[in-house]
């Protein structure tokens, strides 16, 4: 039978009689119209190298009005972090709740193998009562999709091929590609990699992105007439590489208003570790290879493609959101979304994520929670490892004792809640696949700073450091962590940051 949805009084009236789901855990809900007590359903909503250029976070040439308008109606983190920018760390740490260091998920392995009983978000409400399922890239793996969600986990299926080819030139170049460059990555093969874009006439749903909205909405369908809560989590790889969406969404980013980054080159007083050769762009078709610079053409388009590709995601996450209207599942449920970290497009003279900058460590983060401010921003410093726990929280679910980040709801309910003063992100440059031999970048966001230092793993060693004043310097143009009028900062920020422990001292209480 067909539930009736909670009303938005009944959910203010709950949280004003103070019963959070830290203290209440199985009853935050008891208070709601007596016809309801099923939990909140959740949405989440994963976007593969979105960074925050969106209308919602002050961009005027991004077309992002779906994201934008759930962001006006629910609350928008300003200075949300990953904990490692690239897609495999960051996303094991979230759905985990543990930071990189812990059991190396800093490296490219599934989380099957690096922590085998890990008890991620989705098992935790599977756990807890929840229906889960899952369609796209949630984990980063194979073998991680089908551990954590079984046959709950519904895979795309369309006429493209390798990374999302629909033309068939394309894949023609994708197939000859892969014979004369057999040793792209480490699984011996290109990888499926051909062209790093593709503008083709075709529907939405010619791409893996647009058939996983389609999944979704079906599945919606079904859990419109259940009593059971479910936890629906859709992963969209746009806008990653290559940027392969329908023809009309290149049209909406005309050549010539394309602007190129302002920022091309490394920082003054960069280290040698800073420089980062973007071989992710470059294994692809047609991009020069070495240590050759990116032309201003080819650079022009491949930012059209990258816009064209989160308008094409936009699109398909107003398709869910006016679903969920449509069925009446929104005013109980519950939606989470997140990129998965941030990515450059020419910035420092570099292409997509793997550095310890503000520009890869930077990402969206919006909760939409019936009850919760509408349209509220947050300016505290917030991380993804604080994803986790709130979702347990406003889920009524017990909160693990391993997570290592805490639960937001303080920050939902009123944005100058009292609030941990630092983020952390880590990159690891070398060997991640020896942890004896890994050199990392532990970075610390302040207020007002960025602070790097350059280790090597199992040592005191610090090989360089870099310092960013974001007041004077918001884009990390000048690195002056060596100017002598800035060694009381550095010494205060490196105790902070404690060798990348620091974060245990930051917890909020």
């Amino acid at each position: 039978m067909k539930t009736r949805p909670i009303k938005r009084r009944d959910f203010i009236k709950t949280l004003s009689l103070g019963a959070t789901a830290s203290l209440l855990p199985q009853n935050i809900f008891a208070n709601f119209h007596k016809e309801q007590t099923k939990r909140p359903n959740i949405l989440m909503i994963a976007v593969d190298d979105l960074r925050p250029q969106l209308g919602c976070y002050g961009d005027k040439n991004i077309i992002s009005p779906n994201i934008d308008k759930l962001a006006e109606e629910g609350v928008l983190f300003e200075r949300a972090y990953c904990q490692q920018p690239i897609c495999m760390a960051s996303r094991n740490s979230l759905l985990s709740g543990y930071r990189p260091d812990y059991a190396n998920i800093y490296n490219t392995k599934p989380l099957a193998e690096l922590i085998p009983d890990a008890l991620t978000l989705n098992k935790q409400l599977e756990k807890n009562g929840y229906d889960i399922w899952a369609t796209g890239k949630i984990y980063h793996h194979t073998v991680d999709h089908k551990k954590q969600f079984g046959d709950k986990w519904i895979k795309p299926k369309g006429e493209w091929e390798g990374r999302g080819y629909i033309l068939e030139e394309n894949k023609k170049i994708m197939r000859e590609y892969a014979l004369e460059f057999p040793n792209l990555n480490r699984s011996g093969s290109s990888d499926g990699r051909g062209p790093a874009f593709e503008i083709a006439d075709a529907p939405d749903n010619a791409y893996p992105d647009g058939e996983s909205t389609n999944l979704a909405l079906e599945q919606l369908r079904k859990y419109s007439d259940s009593d059971k809560p479910f936890f629906m989590s859709i992963g969209y790889r746009k806008p990653h590489l290559p940027f392969n969406v329908p023809k009309k969404y290149w049209d909406m980013y005309p050549v010539e208003k394309i602007e190129l980054a302002g920022n091309p080159y490394l920082p003054k007083n960069a280290t040698k570790y800073t420089q980062f050769n973007f071989n992710e762009l470059r294994n692809y078709f047609g991009i020069p290879k070495g240590e050759e610079t990116i032309p201003d053409d080819l650079a022009k388009t491949l930012i059209r493609g990258y816009n064209a590709s989160v308008t094409y995601v936009d699109t398909q996450i107003g398709k869910l959101l006016e679903e969920l209207d449509r069925l009446n599942l929104r005013e109980n449920t519950l939606i989470v979304l997140w990129g998965d970290h941030g990515w450059k497009l020419g910035e420092h003279g570099m292409w997509g994520k793997h550095t310890p900058f503000e520009i890869d460590a930077h990402a969206p983060l919006i909760f939409s929670a019936p009850g919760f401010r509408n349209g509220s921003r947050v300016k505290a410093l917030t991380e993804f490892v604080d994803i986790y726990p709130t979702i347990c929280e406003l889920s009524g679910i017990p909160i693990p004792k391993h997570l290592e980040g805490d639960s937001l709801v303080s920050l939902l309910k009123d944005e100058k809640a009292d609030w941990k003063s630092a983020a952390y992100t880590q990159w690891p440059k070398h060997k991640r696949y020896e942890p004896d031999k890994v050199i990392t970048a532990y970075s610390i966001k302040t207020d007002r700073y960025r602070y790097i230092e350059w280790t090597r793993n199992g040592t005191a060693e610090i090989l360089a450091r870099e310092l960013y004043d974001h007041l004077n310097d918001p884009n990390e143009n000048k690195n002056i962590a060596d100017y002598p009028q800035n060694l009381q900062i550095i010494k205060g920020l490196s105790k902070r940051l404690d060798g990348g422990k620091g974060w245990r001292n930051h917890k909020s209480q």
